[in-house]
C-alpha cells in the first residue's frame, strides 16, 4: 500500500499501528473515556457499510457493540503527509462468533496535538474479491 507524503519513521509506524490497535481491543471500544482519548473532536467515519458518522455517534454506538466480535488486522502502511497529520493504511476483519468476516481495507488519518495523536477520520472500503 503506497501514499501520499512520506513513510513514517520506525518509532511513529510503531505508535501509531499501536494507537490503531487500541482501537480494537474490547476493553477499550467498551469504555467511552478511552474512545473519546483516541478520537479527535473533529473525528468523522465512512463505515464499509457506507454509513457516515462523526464524533458523538461513535461514543455512543462502538460501546455498544457484541462482546464477541473480534476485529484482526494485518499490513500495516504508516505515512507522515505533513508534520502533525499522518494517515494508516491496513486491512482488518470481524470476527462474529467464532467465524471470519470479510477484508476490508481502513484508512485513518491521525492528527497530532502536543505530543498526542488523536485519530481526525477513518473509512472502511470492502475488499474486492
Amino acid at each position: 500500500m503506497s501514499g501520499a507524503g512520506q513513510p513514517a519513521d520506525a518509532a511513529l509506524g510503531a505508535e501509531l499501528e499501536a494507537l490503531e490497535r487500541a482501537l480494537h481491543a474490547p476493553q477499550v471500544r467498551a469504555d467511552r473515556e478511552q474512545l473519546a482519548a483516541l478520537l479527535d473532536e473533529d473525528f468523522s467515519e465512512i463505515g464499509s457499510s457506507g454509513r457516515c458518522y462523526g464524533r458523538d455517534a461513535a461514543l455512543q454506538e462502538i460501546p455498544l457493540e457484541r462482546a464477541q466480535v473480534l476485529i484482526e488486522s494485518e499490513q500495516y502502511a504508516v505515512w507522515l503527509l505533513a508534520e502533525d497529520l499522518a494517515q494508516v493504511r491496513y486491512r482488518s476483519r470481524y470476527h462474529v462468533d467464532g467465524q471470519a468476516q470479510g477484508w476490508v481495507l481502513r484508512s485513518s488519518l491521525w492528527r497530532r496535538h502536543a505530543q498526542e495523536w488523536r485519530v481526525v477520520f477513518h473509512q472502511g472500503t470492502p475488499a474486492a474479491g
